[in-house]
């Protein structure tokens, strides 16, 4: 978990220093004060995005699994939604293969986090050990959970060397990518029962 965490970092960072590069290069230009301000905002991230795709459903989290996540966050109670969405990065700086991440967001949980990696040209194969139930619980307590109400700043530059902050542009992009390509899920509301 500790490499996923620091590739997802490494990622955060390089998305974010190409994000920084778009003011740098608009304020080399010798446009005049007035006619810069009327500009109108440059997105670094496209509409259509061949980075994103729709996951492979054996990566995607089963019904009892988000069942069991939902009764660990103490989220059963009411309707649930739920989009996976694949992305995959290029290799980067020592990396041969690159990977494939793929992404939850929760709508009413307001959180967007990584489930699970998976290298290019190799197949994603589930914990044994992990029953539906256990593997719930596992997500539940999982680290890398951006919160949608407190880690979102208004631009991508607003972050700067936060590890744990994302730009509002970032997120946008997350939530058009997961609705264009992404698998949905909706789980009705249940009462779960307490284990012990």
């Amino acid at each position: 978990m500790l490499t996923v965490l620091r590739r997802a970092r490494a990622t955060f960072a390089l998305a974010f220093a190409l994000a920084a590069a778009f003011p740098a290069a608009a304020a080399a230009t010798a446009e005049p004060a007035a006619q810069a301000a009327s500009a109108p905002v440059r997105t670094p991230y496209p509409a259509i995005d061949p980075a994103f795709s729709r996951p492979d459903t054996r990566r995607v989290p089963g019904r009892e699994t988000l069942r069991s996540y939902l009764a660990t966050r103490e989220s059963s109670l009411q309707l649930n939604n739920f989009c996976f969405v694949q992305q995959s990065l290029d290799p980067g700086p020592g990396d041969e293969q690159g990977e494939s991440l793929l992404w939850m967001i929760w709508r009413e949980g307001a959180t967007i986090q990584r489930i699970n990696v998976v290298r290019h040209g190799q197949s994603y194969r589930p914990d044994p050990a992990l029953d539906p139930v256990t593997e719930g619980q596992a997500l539940a307590y999982a680290t890398g959970r951006i919160n949608l109400k407190t880690g979102v700043v208004p631009t991508d530059e607003d972050v700067g060397t936060s590890t744990f902050l994302v730009g509002r542009p970032w997120v946008n992009h997350m939530f058009a990518q997961c609705k264009r390509v992404g698998t949905s899920v909706r789980m009705p509301a249940f009462r779960a029962v307490p284990t012990r």
